[in-house]
């Protein structure tokens, strides 16, 4: 029953991606070095790209690059610092200052349409709080809408829209709050998102009149960051990792959270309702079609990630930015015309542009392009990714370690659990599947369409490197080279932090049944190298068991104190952390379960006062090799 449980654990972790839309996959246009510090990008109904970039303190630029990435059509330096910008359907620049720059009032400018000049320069009638960015807007017969902090003390906003001449402010509404962003539907309605002081975000619409519609409020914390209207009128907005779907009445239709958006990402809606976010995140691996595999994002960086959600939530495709890295620049994205999706992210190492592009080279930290459509054909990778099985993280592999494979078209759509006896291993082939290291078949413990999870072979050999291949109904996937070291230790858990834990008394341990100080709590591990005798690939451990090579030293993070203020008397002040050893028990293979997942028995101490952040637990080998931080419920603590 345990071993059941520590697989259907492992499961878990893509069970939220399984509702996929088939059919629709974005594949790779072009690619190009764009070494222009772009802050805004926005496209026109024929494809055009429009950049709005940052020259210096006192000037930015607007650039209006060809669909095909090829040329740069014109660039027009507007001799100010620009905050936001608009494009309109048929191609009409509007932009807004960061600064009056000594002007009376506020005011919005469209370019002319050949880029080399001004068209007009509107006063909004007010000037705006320097605290706040303004958001602009356009509509398709070239009127352009403003939003800004009209009133910093009451935390009054102002939505302002200017006639299609620039001659006139066609109305002023004011409401509650400080915008975020402002998008327009083709009825000219316009909407605004943002947050009031109360720290809650906010979705407002307003009539194309300019009276007041619907004012939603939105989840405590999600601050909206973007918003967009598809072609029927709907909105989505979306900030703080939290994508929610707002109708024309103003009811909130769908909500989803997405938890690698904490690091800052982008928001676009096209014309058909798709949504697409693209994030800075440090997850390792993609849910779907994979564009670049979990091993090559420079160490410690992480990629960008696009994902595409149809209009009821159902993920379309979720894939990296192949060659991008998590950056301190948040990417941008755009949508254009029949699902085309253009993006900015910031280079990494192993960014490589498809074609040369009409701007100088750039180097590591750099941002570029990106542009992608819906390609049937797109190249994928559906074998992405190679984790421990118990901690979840992507590392060098030991032999005989429970491994988890994640990638798309790698099993059956149901999943499928092979079974094994004490006098029959776990089988190498399951449901059309197979995996192999170095050719050498895998037992397999769990098969399906996007996760494997099997055994490393023992076989492999430490400080080498290992090619791992799935076959599925005959059909083999591409290969991962992966590095093996001697043990690659790491815990199972419930919730990614705390350990799948029993207590002394047999009972599980949790939050409602803690482990009293003093007594036994067991755990179970993968990838704590090799036991003696050594054990054949997919047997169940028997008895007499065999006993782990490595030395297991379960230990404790504590902080040491000592005075604030030596001498003086006050309150000890917490210092450089120290580990303190746990007594261990027992250490081992654990019996009855597959060879490769070791039994830890130790007895819980009061290890840290319960201020303590992190995950203070670890596994030691060899005083040089640790497990992933983790938790066991302490009564008291």
């Amino acid at each position: 029953m345990r071993l059941r449980g520590l697989f259907c654990l492992a499961l878990s972790i893509a069970a939220s991606a399984t509702a996929q839309s088939p059919g629709f996959l974005l594949g790779v246009d072009y690619s190009e070095w764009l070494p222009l510090a772009a802050t805004q990008i926005a496209t026109d109904s024929y494809g055009a790209l429009y950049i709005l970039s940052a020259g210096n303190s006192a000037s930015s630029s607007v650039t209006k690059l060809s669909a095909d990435g090829t040329n740069i059509l014109w660039q027009n330096q507007l001799g100010f610092a620009a905050a936001a910008m608009a494009v309109d359907p048929y191609g009409g620049v509007y932009v807004a200052p960061a600064s009056q720059s000594g002007d009376t009032s506020f005011y919005v400018t469209k370019l002319s349409a050949s880029g080399t000049g001004v068209a007009w320069r509107t006063p909004v009638g007010f000037i705006a709080s320097g605290l706040v960015q303004p958001v602009l807007a356009a509509d398709s017969q070239g009127r352009a809408y403003l939003a800004a902090l009209y009133d910093l003390t009451n935390l009054t906003l102002a939505i302002v829209r200017l006639s299609a001449a620039g001659s006139a402010v066609d109305y002023t509404t004011l409401l509650t709050g400080t915008p975020t962003a402002l998008a327009v539907d083709q009825s000219g309605a316009a909407f605004v998102a943002g947050y009031t002081g109360a720290a809650t975000g906010f979705l407002a619409r307003l009539a194309p009149d300019g009276s007041a519609g619907f004012q939603t409020s939105l989840p405590q914390g999600s601050y909206p960051a973007a918003v967009a209207v598809n072609s029927n009128g709907d909105a989505g907005v979306f900030g703080g990792g939290i994508l929610q779907r707002v109708n024309s009445t103003g009811d909130v239709t769908l909500s989803m959270t997405f938890t690698g958006s904490a690091l800052g990402a982008a928001f676009a809606l096209d014309a058909a309702g798709n949504a697409y976010i693209a994030e800075r995140t440090f997850q390792l691996f993609p849910v779907k079609n994979s564009l670049s595999t979990c091993g090559s994002a420079p160490a410690g960086t992480g990629e960008s990630v696009l994902t595409a959600l149809a209009p009821d939530g159902s993920v379309l495709e979720t894939t990296y930015i192949s060659g991008s890295q998590v950056g301190v620049v948040i990417p941008s994205i755009v949508t254009a015309a029949n699902s085309t999706v253009f993006v900015v992210a910031t280079a990494g190492d192993s960014f490589a542009p498809t074609q040369a592009g009409p701007f100088q080279a750039g180097t590591f930290g750099t941002d570029f392009l990106v542009r992608l459509s819906p390609n049937a054909k797109a190249q994928t990778y559906p074998l992405a990714c190679v984790v421990n099985g118990a901690g979840m993280v992507a590392g060098a592999i030991a032999p005989g370690e429970i491994v988890t494979l994640f990638g798309t078209g790698l099993g059956p759509q149901q999943g499928v659990q092979p079974q094994a006896t004490p006098q029959s291993p776990y089988p190498t082939q399951a449901a059309g599947v197979e995996v192999n290291f170095d050719g050498s078949a895998a037992p397999l413990l769990w098969v399906q369409d996007q996760q494997i999870n099997a055994v490393a072979p023992w076989s492999l050999t430490p400080g080498q490197n290992t090619q791992i291949c799935v076959s599925y109904n005959q059909v083999n996937t591409n290969c991962l080279t992966w590095p093996v070291a001697q043990a690659a230790p790491a815990v199972f858990t419930v919730d990614g932090v705390h350990a799948l834990a029993v207590n002394q008394d047999g009972t599980a341990n949790s939050a409602d049944n803690p482990a009293p100080v003093g007594s036994i709590v067991t755990v179970w591990a993968t990838g704590l190298g090799p036991t003696a005798p050594a054990e054949a690939d997919g047997m169940l451990v028997g008895f007499p068991q065999p006993n782990n090579v490595l030395p297991v030293v379960v230990e404790a993070l504590t902080p040491v104190f000592e005075p604030c203020h030596p001498g003086v008397g006050v309150l000890p002040c917490p210092i450089s952390p120290s580990y303190i050893d746990f007594q261990v028990t027992y250490a081992g293979p654990a019996p009855n379960s597959v060879a490769g997942i070791s039994q830890i028995s130790f007895v819980v101490a009061a290890y840290a006062p319960p201020w303590a952040a992190g995950n203070p637990i670890r596994l030691s080998l060899l005083s040089s090799i640790q497990s992933p931080g983790f938790q066991v419920y302490v009564a008291g603590q």
